[in-house]
């Protein structure tokens, strides 16, 4: 059921692209890490010799599918908490289309969008990239 006015579902959509993005990033991670050295190097550390927000990233994962948690939290803690928050969407959104959980809509995202979003989203991503900075990932 669609639920929103142009027709579009949002569960079924940002679902679909999250089962994708997961499946594909597990099969790597778990079938073919080899498969990460073909991944091409980071290029804003190859021009500035810094890590970028999301240096890290392949590697925390890959520390995360072999079950080492604080490793892959050491690696970079948003990419993990970014991770552990498109699960929990996909878990609503998989609940919402079965119609076992209600659909939950919020009129508060909409532009201008609230101050502790349009504050806090940039302060967690540059206190993660000073993480990364600090840790020389």
């Amino acid at each position: 059921m669609p639920s929103s006015p142009e027709g579009i579902d949002p569960e079924r959509l940002w679902g679909a692209v999250i089962a994708t993005a997961l499946s594909l990033g597990a099969t790597v991670a778990l079938a073919a890490p080899a498969l990460t050295r073909l991944l091409p190097a980071c290029g804003f550390r190859a021009l500035t010799g810094l890590p970028c927000p999301t240096c890290g990233s392949t590697r925390a994962v890959l520390a995360l599918a072999d079950g080492r948690l604080l490793a892959a939290l050491a690696h970079n803690p948003l990419a993990i908490l970014v991770l552990g928050g498109a699960m929990i969407y996909l878990g609503y959104a998989l609940g919402a289309i079965l119609g076992l959980v209600p659909r939950v809509r919020t009129g508060w995202l909409t532009p201008p969008m609230p101050v502790g979003l349009r504050v806090g989203l940039p302060a967690l991503l540059m206190a993660n990239w000073i993480w990364l900075l600090v840790q020389g990932s």
